[in-house]
């Protein structure tokens, strides 16, 4: 039951009602009701994760400390709306040492929410490895030692054939999550990672190897007939949007081209932004490969997954799915040319458990200092880690999962590298320690300033849209004050998505104007509401937009960072672009007035870059006010 600001007493709609509670130390699970103000105020799905995670955070202890949380959140849309499959799993990272989540596809969300629960948070640490089976309401802790040491794809078949039903859903950890290996994911159904600042690794600091989910509970809506009209509505506008109609049609894959004809692609370490031959790795050419149908998680109208066939002489049958961001890390960002070569190493990491793309964008940083004799073959077991060399790419991924022999110095991350090799500081493409930078950012300087103010470190996913349309070109040419205002109009838009969690690549990533952002969000809205009968404006839910942003800042604070740390990676601020013909995008020297104008927009300190005071007073935040004032953060 939930009661609404009347003090009348309601049944939800929109959503399961529980959090399910774990203690692995004492081997204990329960679970209470979802808060109605946490529903008032931050929504669901990242909204539910970053307040849980501000709140119950041990500030003084290790980030992989058994007290600290890991969470697992759903959002009120899941198994809802058009292209909802998705839920955020969050913990204080021990890649950046800051807020940490990571969003994910594929079907555990939407078997959790019908299972009863709209949020797991897990504490403790199991003295044996154990996995959690949750189904219809109830959650049981159950031994794992069996799948200890398993890669992914054994230990998800092995967890079906032992529940006895193939209708449910598993998300876990490989061999990096069991070694701690900072860049290891969260798999969810094979193949779809929670990728980025290491939540595989704290599910292997809890000894807690996978979560089972099986649910036929449902979910009850409020108004099924507008919801009806919102659900039709938003399908008029993914049909209309021409950039959705492209994810539809070809995947996500034709960002190859989009990149690099603008001069944005990251090769050579971000030394060069254009490829001549961009075609091998086409869209158009991954569909040759593609085994109709497509497929996408629940309820997905884009359906840009594409289910690749590829028969190889060097390593047989491949067959996988691959997106964008992972099949450019794993190819020309690597100096790797070949499609076979890059996408069996993709398929290789996901079944050891670590991230698609920051292995390798660690390792595009280390050919570059072993290029410039930084790092030489002493430093790497013998490697030659020149750039294209596959076998070397394929050892380092091997080793670092398992923390053996040159995979130690790629383990700990960013961090971990320039810790060993300070030099290395001036050439890596990070910010905070997170390596999550796919476009260059000389090639659109206010699009791409989500990068650096993003609160879990360098994300292409903290603001998204087709850049091209959605304003990075002509918003450059704007006032910068103009610019920055367009800028938080995406950023609104893709957090909005991240509470109700519904797919940023669906809504977000492939919108190609502000008209279709508007479309969109009064979709949302609608489906919100007709789901909820909640009846909130638009301006409630930038509201929890704000706040939810705000408390991940304010978490931030708490760890130390300030305005010096929302910055670009140097060689952005310093270097020319070299791109097609002789041409060249110019480093960028506007970043700071840019980062002040964001500051000024979302009511941060200018000089300090945390939230004002007055701020979190207007949001409802005063007792996180009262935190960093007694911790002498507040001025």
């Amino acid at each position: 039951m939930v009661i609404n600001e009347l003090g009348v007493t309601l049944e939800y709609y929109g959503y399961a009602g529980r959090i399910l509670r774990v203690d692995l130390t004492k081997g204990k699970v329960w679970s209470e009701p979802l808060d109605p103000a946490m529903i008032r105020d931050f929504i669901g799905g990242r909204g539910f994760a970053s307040k849980i995670l501000y709140d119950e955070v041990d500030l003084n202890a290790d980030p992989l400390a058994p007290q600290n949380p890991l969470i697992f959140a759903t959002g009120p849309l899941t198994d809802l709306a058009p292209c909802s499959g998705r839920m955020t799993i969050a913990a204080r990272s021990p890649a950046t040492r800051i807020h940490g989540d990571s969003n994910v596809g594929g079907g555990f969300g939407i078997e959790l929410k019908r299972a009863g629960f709209d949020v797991v948070v897990v504490k403790g640490r199991a003295e044996k490895p154990v996995y959690l089976w949750i189904c219809d309401g109830k959650a049981e802790i159950r031994d794992a030692s069996h799948l200890w040491g398993m890669r992914v794809r054994e230990t998800t078949r092995t967890l079906l054939k032992e529940i006895g039903d193939l209708d449910a859903h598993v998300a876990c950890i490989g061999p990096a999550g069991e070694n701690l290996v900072y860049s290891a994911a969260v798999i969810v159904d094979y193949n779809r990672a929670a990728a980025k600042t290491g939540m595989g690794a704290v599910m292997g600091s809890k000894k807690l190897k996978a979560l089972v989910a099986r649910g036929t509970l449902g979910t009850k809506i409020y108004n099924p007939e507008k919801f009806r009209e919102a659900f039709e509505d938003a399908i008029r506008a993914f049909a209309d949007d021409p950039g959705s109609m492209l994810g539809r049609t070809i995947g996500s894959n034709f960002l190859h081209k989009v990149h690099n004809k603008k001069g944005a692609l990251i090769l050579k370490n971000g030394r060069l932004g254009y490829l001549e031959d961009i075609e091998w790795v086409s869209g158009e050419t991954l569909n040759k490969y593609n085994l109709k149908p497509t497929s996408g998680c629940g309820l997905c109208y884009i359906a840009c997954e594409r289910n690749l066939l590829i028969k190889s002489e060097k390593y047989g049958d491949i067959f996988y799915s691959l997106e964008y961001y992972s099949l450019a890390a794993q190819s020309y960002r690597l100096g790797i040319y070949n499609l076979e070569d890059s996408i069996y190493n993709a398929k290789l990491a996901e079944d050891l458990g670590l991230d698609h793309t920051s292995p390798a964008h660690l390792i595009a940083l280390a050919m570059e200092l072993y290029e410039r004799g930084i790092i030489t073959k002493d430093d790497l077991d013998g490697l030659d880690l020149t750039w294209g060399n596959v076998e070397a790419v394929r050892t380092i991924l091997e080793k670092m999962a398992y923390r053996e022999g040159v995979g130690k110095l790629f383990a700990d991350g960013y961090y971990g590298l320039i810790k060993r090799f300070p030099e290395a500081a001036k050439y890596a493409l990070h910010v905070k320690g997170m390596d999550n930078i796919p476009q260059d950012a000389r090639a659109a300087r206010t699009y791409n300033m989500r990068y650096a103010i993003s609160t879990r470190g360098a994300d292409h996913m903290r603001s998204s849209g087709l850049s091209k349309l959605a304003g990075a070109i002509a918003v450059d040419d704007m006032a910068v004050s103009e610019a920055m205002k367009s800028f938080l109009l995406v950023e609104n838009f893709t957090t909005m998505v991240n509470l109700l969690e519904v797919c940023t690549w669906a809504w977000s990533a492939y919108t190609t104007s502000f008209e279709y952002y508007k479309r969109k969000e009064e979709a949302l809205i609608n489906l919100y509401n007709a789901a909820t009968g909640r009846n909130i404006t638009i301006d409630d839910m930038k509201a929890a937009c704000q706040r939810t942003i705000l408390v991940e800042r304010a978490e931030n604070a708490r760890y130390g960072l300030r305005r010096k740390d929302d910055r670009l990676p140097e060689r952005f601020l310093k270097e020319p672009l070299p791109i097609m013909e002789g041409k060249y995008h110019p480093p960028i020297t506007d970043f700071e007035e840019r980062l002040t104008w964001y500051y000024r927009y979302r009511g941060i300190d200018e000089e300090t870059g945390i939230p004002k005071k007055e701020t979190l007073v207007k949001y409802g935040l005063g007792y996180v006010a009262e935190d960093l004032e007694k911790r002498g953060i507040l001025r």
